[in-house]
């Protein structure tokens, strides 16, 4: 509902199937699509890849967004840590969903990335080792 009341197209690829705790794995795929729809443009996009292979599952959520600023790039996981205080009223939220998403990844002993760039969008790539969501 959310994307579709801001225009902003959602959609999923990949033939990969994730297994885990599902409220944990729920919440970290929801954290990641909703931060993307949220600080996306007007009528952008947000794609998110589901793959796998011998080893790792992975997800990518990628969008057409607002882009996070580099200098505070290795700040967003940080409990309560917001880019743009001025938006938090705006947008909702209390800075917890990417700490959230973090401890999830680490608690099945997977890692996560960013690349972003202003005004570009950003991209959250994660990779879970296979033996630890089986």
């Amino acid at each position: 509902p959310l994307a579709e009341k801001r225009g902003v197209t959602l959609t999923a690829e990949g033939d990969g199937i994730m297994t885990g705790s599902d409220a944990l794995i729920y919440r970290l795929v929801f954290n990641l699509a909703e931060n993307a729809i949220k600080y996306n443009m007007e009528e952008g996009w947000v794609r998110v890849t589901l793959d796998a292979d011998h080893k790792f599952f992975y997800l990518k959520v990628q969008d057409s967004g607002i882009g996070i600023p580099e200098d505070v790039q290795d700040r967003i996981f940080e409990r309560f840590y917001r880019v743009d205080k001025a938006r938090s009223r705006e947008t909702g939220g209390s800075g917890l969903g990417l700490a959230i998403t973090r401890n999830v990844v680490l608690m099945h002993k997977g890692a996560i990335k960013l690349s972003s760039k202003e005004g570009e969008g950003s991209t959250f790539t994660l990779r879970i080792p296979l033996n630890y969501i089986a």
